[in-house]
């Protein structure tokens, strides 16, 4: 996977940092951020931090800090793409794939020091879908109703605990449906869509393949039987990645661009973006876009780009 970094210098003394304060941990998360001095808190509703943002590009702020799970991170990133302000990354969230797939830090502290003392910035790929704009993966079909039924489940139980009653649920409800994908016809019940190539074997099972390329990874389930999504499920498990995307029963394709519709009109559809419900219109037409966001990461070998 190939990335462009760069080297900025001075490095900040001051930096703001955007929370919304009623989400997720932001309570616990804010009462340990505002020990820092340097941190210039902007307390958020999602709906005040777009302007807010865009008040600081057009101030040439050279990096801004975002507190939260991965859709406030896309959110964030929705403004800052194209633009030369770079996102430092507090993780705030319950999988952090985002921070995860970057090698950031996960700990408040290392998070809030790396965004003030490291020097690198790392053009990194997003994708789109109608001009939204996620960060790691996006899904239509049944990822839609197994985040429907652990949203009503995580009122009662704990994520995990809930995320395995709601696995459970869809499967024995999973149901194909007639898609036309780039125009051909097909029946899925799943079709997963992931930001640079997907690694499926057990050990990295849907994380950025470290060797991928760079492009839109599409992954097409075409079974509803149990029997054969067993299959899926112990070759993924136990015979590594090539016997998983070889299966008739998966079409797995990189992309720049696909189109997915299930209708011969427009209407409205949810979709999973970033693990987040979001309605979108058909068709939805998803694009790759390289190089799109700046992030403040880790300082490595990696040669600075011009």
């Amino acid at each position: 996977m190939q990335v462009r970094t760069q080297i900025l210098n001075p490095q900040p003394t001051q930096l703001p940092l955007f929370i919304n304060p009623t989400a997720g941990q932001a309570a616990v998360l804010l009462a340990q951020l505002r020990q820092d001095q340097r941190l210039l808190i902007h307390e958020l509703t999602p709906e005040q931090l777009k302007p807010a943002l865009q008040a600081e590009i057009a101030k040439g702020t050279p990096r801004v800090l975002i507190c939260g799970g991965d859709g406030t991170l896309a959110l964030a990133a929705a403004s800052l793409a194209g633009t030369q302000t770079a996102m430092a990354v507090i993780a705030g969230g319950t999988l952090n794939h985002f921070a995860h797939n970057w090698k950031l830090p996960i700990e408040v502290d290392a998070a809030v020091n790396l965004a003030f003392t490291s020097p690198q910035v790392t053009a990194v790929d997003v994708g789109y879908v109608n001009q939204r704009l996620f960060l790691n993966t996006s899904s239509v079909g049944a990822y839609v109703h197994f985040v429907r039924i652990r949203e009503l489940y995580e009122t009662k139980m704990s994520y995990r605990l809930a995320s395995l009653r709601a696995g459970f649920n869809s499967l024995l409800r999973l149901r194909s449906s007639h898609l036309y994908v780039d125009g051909v016809k097909l029946r899925s019940p799943l079709i997963f869509i992931g930001v640079r190539e997907r690694d499926l074997s057990l050990s990295g099972l849907g994380t950025v393949h470290t060797a991928g390329q760079s492009a839109l990874h599409v992954l097409i389930l075409k079974t509803t039987t149990y029997g054969s999504i067993a299959k899926l499920i112990f070759n993924a498990m136990f015979r590594g990645r090539e016997p998983v995307t070889q299966l008739d029963q998966v079409d797995s394709r990189l992309v720049e661009q696909l189109s997915v519709n299930n209708h011969h009109t427009k209407h409205s559809i949810y979709i999973a973006l970033d693990g987040e419900l979001s309605l979108a219109m058909t068709p939805l037409e998803y694009r790759y876009a390289a190089n799109a966001l700046l992030v403040v990461t880790p300082a490595t070998q990696t040669q600075p780009c011009s």
